[in-house]
């Protein structure tokens, strides 16, 4: 079970340093847009974000996609402040997607990168479901089993990145699929000690606290650089996923 509130502590300590370290999710935000108006328009009258974050799904969605209401959902209390430097009139909803009740009904529920972080997937499928209007739409990124491979290697530890395949068939009890894609992205870094500051700064360290200790760390420097050594920098994977899926 994900643990929601180390989830909610480190987005929050990281908040202030995401933009600058979430360069695979600000990218992964821009596509999902361009995928959402070249699958299914753009005019959505009702938007609803989840896991809204510091924006980047919400500056691309206001500049070329089309709504009359903007609601916005972070775990993180101190995202309203940055969603509405950018709709001003957005109306947020702070706290756990999981568990807030939405009233509303929607045409086009969206998400960039939190998916990977929801407890029980199809519970929530089904309560997106719900909150849809006929013919509506869910677009969302998330992560495949290849996210961050280096860092279950070295340390062991790692999300519970569910099968393709198992997806799939998830999406399709409540869906139709409109567009699936998987990709695989990879970032350099000098050293070992800058992949864990980048995963620290973009705040997707929410999976364990481990107490480092200097045999540890040595440890772990030495492992990365021998195993994910490339052109004299260490590489940290990236798998993200994209998924537009319409209610039938």
């Amino acid at each position: 079970m994900i643990n929601k509130e180390l989830v909610k502590s480190r987005f929050e300590k990281s908040i202030d340093t995401y933009d600058k370290n979430a360069i695979v999710q600000k990218a992964m935000a821009e596509e999902l847009t361009e995928k959402i108006r070249k699958y299914c328009g753009t005019n959505f009258p009702e938007i609803f974000e989840f896991g809204s974050g510091t924006g980047f799904l919400t500056s691309c969605i206001a500049e070329k996609i089309n709504f009359s209401h903007y609601y916005a959902n972070d775990i993180v209390e101190k995202s309203e402040s940055f969603v509405k430097k950018i709709i001003s009139d957005c109306q947020f909803i702070c706290g756990d997607i999981e568990s807030i009740e939405i009233v509303k009904k929607f045409d086009l529920i969206i998400s960039n990168a939190s998916m990977q972080w929801i407890s029980e997937i199809e519970p929530l499928m089904q309560k997106l479901k719900s909150a849809l209007n006929p013919g509506g739409v869910l677009a969302f990124t998330t992560f495949g089993e290849q996210n961050y491979k280096e860092i279950k290697d070295t340390t062991g530890l790692a999300l519970n990145y569910l099968k393709t395949d198992t997806l799939i068939q998830l999406y399709e009890k409540f869906f139709s699929i409109e567009y699936m894609e998987e990709k695989t992205e990879t970032l350099l870094f000098d050293t070992p000690m800058d992949v864990l500051k980048h995963i620290k700064d973009s705040g997707t360290n929410g999976i364990h606290t481990i107490n480092w200790t200097v045999k540890k760390l040595k440890d772990f420097e030495k492992f990365y650089s021998l195993k994910f050594n490339q052109n004299d920098k260490v590489k940290l994977t990236y798998n993200p996923i994209y998924v537009i899926l319409k209610h039938k």
